[in-house]
């Protein structure tokens, strides 16, 4: 046996545990991070109309069902060995349910669904309601905290791959304020971020970016148009996958030699960044993260403009299959740590000379933590 079919086996055994547990005799899975996780395929369908299904019942063959556009490459990819395919687009696929249905004695049975909290059916609402109503014996629940609970604690091989994205992102990010200049429209140094993380083995690239006085505040997707100047703060949160796996973190550069307030205000963000990293191990709430780095905010002489991490609501997240997943790193969230997640670091603030926000991307072990992403943080320099 592969190890990527031991992986599979691991994890659909976990999940009958957990099932088992909460009483539930199926989940069925719609394309999802979800499904993503529990079939092996490498990527959530993103055509509504070709929707991929993953029923894993409690006891019997787990089965895979995808539009025919997709079934080879559904059974090429996917560990579960039953694979099935239908034909009509933007439709339940309702024949080929019945037949599960019925191999699995599923009439009566109680079916988890992605209904809770931070999850999406997959499927329009009207599509969710027909399917109910057509199994009217079916109880549908929700097995949301379930499917969290399996996600949340990644395995070797699902940090190897977020690993693997942290080093690319980090070498994209050198190779990029290597290259930039005095002058440069921003949103060619956005595209170039992009390029070098796919040049590097990365997939689905992304940037949020803020380039100068004026953007600080708003860090945004929509590339920036203005040519960069001295004296701009270059900052990039970016990440990009592996194996469906993600990086997400954020370094800078300044365009010609850095202020000294720069250089202050990058090293104390940084500081507060650090010492909440610090703090991570099992057992720990991550409420005590997110204060750490409230505290260490307010302790800050800087002029702020913009309190960035008062506006995202949280100073970190999950990271895996979804780029943000809980626990929310948060006052608010009483999740504690244990060995296996993986999460971000991020308190931040915007003044008038530049972001300031060194994420990192961190694991929890077993006595204590790892930074995953390891690239430099200081401040990076562009010839200006």
């Amino acid at each position: 046996m592969d190890q990527e079919s031991e992986e599979g086996e691991r994890r659909i055994a976990e999940a009958r545990r957990r099932m088992e547990a909460a009483g539930l005799d199926a989940l069925l899975l719609v394309s999802s991070a979800n499904a993503a996780y529990l079939s092996g395929y490498p990527s959530p369908e993103r055509t509504l109309g070709r929707a991929l299904y993953v029923l894993l019942p409690l006891r019997g063959a787990p089965s895979v069902l995808a539009q025919a556009w997709r079934l080879e490459e559904a059974r090429r990819y996917c560990w579960m060995p039953d694979v099935r395919g239908y034909q009509r687009l933007s439709a339940v696929p309702f024949e080929e349910l019945d037949r599960l249905w019925e191999v699995n004695r599923l009439g009566a049975a109680t079916v988890g669904v992605e209904s809770g909290r931070e999850q999406r059916l997959g499927l329009p609402l009207q599509d969710f309601e027909a399917l109910r109503a057509h199994f009217g014996g079916t109880r549908f629940v929700d097995c949301g905290d379930l499917l969290w609970s399996l996600r949340l604690l990644k395995s070797a091989a699902e940090v190897a791959r977020i690993r693997a994205a942290c080093r690319i992102t980090g070498e994209a990010y050198a190779a990029t304020f290597a290259t930039a200049t005095v002058g440069q429209p921003g949103r060619q140094i956005v595209d170039r971020m992009k390029t070098e993380m796919i040049r590097c083995g990365g997939s689905d690239p992304w940037v949020l970016s803020s380039f100068g006085p004026g953007s600080y505040e708003l860090p945004t997707e929509v590339p920036p148009q203005p040519p960069v100047r001295r004296g701009d703060i270059l900052w990039m949160d970016a990440g990009c996958t592996v194996g469906g796996y993600w990086s997400d973190f954020s370094r800078a550069a300044v365009v010609g030699p850095p202020s000294p307030e720069q250089l202050q205000a990058h090293a104390a963000v940084h500081a507060v960044t650090a010492a909440a990293v610090s703090l991570i191990r099992p057992g720990r709430p991550v409420s005590e993260i997110a204060a750490a780095c409230r505290e260490g905010l307010a302790g800050l002489d800087l002029e702020v403009t913009a309190p960035l991490s008062d506006l995202a609501g949280r100073v970190g997240h999950g990271l895996g299959l979804d780029v943000t997943e809980l626990p929310h790193v948060a006052e608010f969230d009483s999740t504690l740590l244990e060995a296996g997640m993986v999460i971000t670091v991020e308190p931040a603030v915007a003044t008038r000379y530049g972001a300031f926000h060194v994420e990192e991307n961190v694991l929890v072990t077993e006595d204590g933590f790892e930074v995953l992403s390891t690239a430099p943080w200081e401040l990076a320099t562009v010839p200006g």
